[in-house]
């Protein structure tokens, strides 16, 4: 049985055509030993040919993006979430010291397929614990470029965090369950000692949770317990069939299935759904 079917309700087509990824180029011979000193997970022995993923993180250890690294002959391609790279590469060259590293945007350049499968040649690696390949192709013009309604729904009902939403500097990567994102047992990188220290004193203190609510909510609304205190937010919501799903981050002792919170201005009730653990994920 596939994670898809286990976890999920619905699934996206086998290929998501046009997928929405920013791509910035990195040229020099230092990118990697940059990418090693800066980002969460190991490139030790990354060479051409190989795909690896990895966080960027601010030194206060809070999410700043999730990317994929693909090594070319000459070259380095980034792929980050949708219309970030304008955030990312001026976030970078703030850390590129002496290293000989040029930097561009290279979105328009590419047009890239996410296949929901690793049974082809292009770059193979995982999206959020799915088994997926990444093809990469050359921009085509006036293509119309469709994205399956459906992903959306899929993305909530497993939990994956999205740019601008969950992916945002408000939460750590233990927080969204971003385990295996971080190598915890290589060197330094930008907010290691933070993370390291959340892990090591099991310091986490809220985590994803999947709602469902009948009336209205509304993304960065606030969520309270009982008594009224503030106990976390909704981060995106969509509405199916009369009703709105969604994920939250919560406190962890709030993270319980069938826990009811209540919206701060809205006043609705909302139910917890589903916990997104970190056993699910994995760590490195």
């Amino acid at each position: 049985m596939s994670v898809t079917e286990k976890i999920s309700t619905v699934k996206p087509p086998s290929v998501i055509r046009h997928f929405p990824f920013d791509v910035i180029k990195m040229i020099g011979n230092e990118s990697v030993d940059f990418l090693q000193r800066i980002t969460t997970n190991d490139f030790k022995g990354f060479s051409q040919g190989n795909i690896q993923k990895t966080l960027l993180v601010t030194d206060k250890g809070r999410i700043f993006d999730t990317v994929w690294i693909i090594h070319h002959t000459d070259h380095l391609l980034m792929l980050a979430s949708n219309v970030m790279a304008l955030e990312i590469i001026p976030w970078l060259n703030k850390y590129i010291i002496m290293e000989n590293i040029m930097l561009s945007d290279a979105t328009s350049e590419f047009e890239i397929d996410l296949h929901l499968d690793q049974t082809n040649d292009f770059y193979q690696s995982d999206y959020f614990g799915f088994p997926v390949s990444f093809e990469l192709k050359q921009a085509t013009l006036n293509e119309v470029k469709k994205f399956p309604e459906i992903y959306e729904q899929w993305r909530i009902e497993n939990g994956i965090p999205k740019a601008k939403k969950e992916l945002v500097q408000d939460f750590n990567p233990l927080e969204l369950n971003l385990w295996d994102w971080i190598s915890f047992s290589k060197g330094c990188y930008i907010g290691q000692e933070v993370i390291a220290r959340l892990d090591t004193y099991n310091k986490i203190q809220r985590t994803m949770c999947q709602f469902s609510a009948t009336g209205h909510a509304n993304e960065q609304e606030i969520l309270l317990d009982e008594s009224g205190t503030e106990i976390g937010k909704i981060t995106s919501v969509i509405e199916i069939e009369s009703k709105r799903i969604g994920l939250a981050v919560i406190r962890v002792k709030f993270a319980v299935e069938q826990q009811k919170l209540r919206t701060k201005d809205s006043n609705t009730v909302i139910e917890i759904k589903k916990v997104f653990q970190k056993e699910a994920y994995g760590r490195n």
